[in-house]
């Protein structure tokens, strides 16, 4: 089921079994073979009715049965398709509107927090900005905070080196929220369905009332801050989310006839219409502002929180995690780094260079995309600006190229909230 003519990238299931009939042998993903399922019992609502081919995701160790269920029929995939079924975005904005009134009243209490997820930059961060200036408007202390969650890393099949490269950055992360006396708390919350409670607990202990996140775009996560709007609005407080992974939020754009775009060319030339149109689109956000004096006596405990190590099953050797520091250092700075040589050195020839091994022609930028170290934003804008015009598809061919794969990060984002069963 999925799109005509969308190119198809690793599939992973979630709890809503969002993987197509033809997501499930990437004999890559290979693992230890799993004991096979038993045959599930017939659901009562026949669209809950699991994929006939829904084994094979398991033969090939790319789906844990432990944590997601069995993978979508066609049927199901189709009432998404026909909108007989709400996506998680929906459910998301559903949740959003019927808590606006609420959160609208909730005064600030005695801090803001910003829950930092694949977001870990100071820098062009939509919601910190946000978080920032509520907390400087109503001069209360901002605070930080990540959640470690070895679940997680363990049914997104998540690599150790991404692990040690997510830890490694949050070192970085918290020396520079420090010297502006902002803390970051980092704690490990055992069992992923605890996360939301525990988010509410930690905001309890802090006097905190608002609680600000970027966006995203996976059906799990959509749904859990689904649910996390509706928690905290019944406990007093409020959940303020903002779109910043992706230049032009999902939803914005449709085709002639109204419809999501499945292939990547047409999409591409409406995007770039689209953010020529809305320049603000490539307007930067702010750093955060120093935290008021205060901050260091009321949170002091806070500073002192230690990174934790990587859960034991996604460590990396001493050997190897010296290599990948050296290969890939962490953090914005070396984010911003390797994007100002990228733009001085090879962009404008990116076009020609990024398929030749042998050459350094690419940006090495990607592991600062995924894990947020870098803004799209800032990437898109950035090169924009070594063009000999403002204009996104016009002047240097290599910049216009690869401004197009930058954006190819939005697109698949798009079609994953419009048709969330490729995940």
């Amino acid at each position: 089921m999925a799109p005509n003519g969308l190119t198809k990238r690793k599939a992973q299931s979630t709890h809503d079994l969002d993987v197509d009939e033809a997501s499930s042998t990437d004999k890559r993903q290979k693992t230890a073979e799993p004991s096979p399922s038993p045959e599930p019992s017939p659901p009562s609502d026949p669209l809950r009715a699991p994929h006939p081919f829904y084994q094979e995701s398991e033969e090939n160790g790319i789906v844990l049965r432990k944590f997601y269920p069995h993978e979508m029929s066609n049927s199901r995939a189709r009432a998404y398709n026909a909108d007989e079924i709400p996506r998680p975005i929906e459910q998301l904005n559903a949740a959003l509107s019927e808590t606006s009134a609420h959160r609208a009243k909730v005064r600030v209490g005695d801090a803001v927090v910003h829950w930092f997820k694949w977001d870990l930059r100071t820098r062009d961060n939509r919601a910190l900005h946000q978080a920032s200036d509520i907390a400087r408007q109503a001069g209360v202390p901002l605070i930080g905070l990540y959640v470690v969650s070895p679940q997680d890393f363990e049914a997104h099949l998540t690599a150790p080196i991404r692990v040690d490269f997510m830890l490694r950055t949050l070192r970085v992360l918290k020396d520079d929220l420090a010297k502006l006396d902002i803390p970051l708390w980092v704690e490990t919350v055992d069992k992923r369905a605890m996360v939301p409670g525990r988010i509410v607990e930690l905001m309890r202990e802090w006097g905190a009332s608002h609680l600000f996140a970027n966006l995203e775009y996976e059906v799990d996560e959509l749904r859990r801050e689904a649910k996390l709007a509706r928690l905290l609005a019944s406990r007093g407080m409020a959940l303020n989310v903002a779109h910043d992974t992706c230049v032009v939020p999902p939803g914005q754009l449709t085709s002639g006839t109204g419809k999501q775009y499945a292939v990547y060319s047409p999409w591409f030339r409406a995007w770039i219409r689209h953010v020529q149109e809305h320049r603000e689109l490539l307007e930067l956000s702010d750093s955060p502002g120093k935290n008021p004096a205060l901050a260091r006596e009321r949170y002091a405990h806070l500073f002192n929180c230690d990174i934790p190590p990587a859960p034991e099953s996604k460590r990396l050797s001493s050997e190897d995690a010296q290599r990948y520091q050296a290969l890939w250092p962490a953090g914005e700075h070396e984010a911003m780094r390797r994007l100002a040589k990228f733009c001085e050195e090879n962009v404008g020839q990116y076009d020609k260079k990024r398929n030749i091994p042998s050459i350094p022609g690419t940006s090495n930028l990607s592991v600062h995309l995924a894990s947020g170290t870098l803004s799209a934003r800032t990437a898109v804008r950035t090169a924009r600006d070594c063009n000999n015009t403002k204009k996104l598809d016009g002047g240097h061919e290599g910049i216009h190229t690869w401004i197009s794969e930058v954006a190819w990060r939005d697109f698949y984002k798009h079609v994953l909230v419009h048709w969330p069963y490729v995940w």
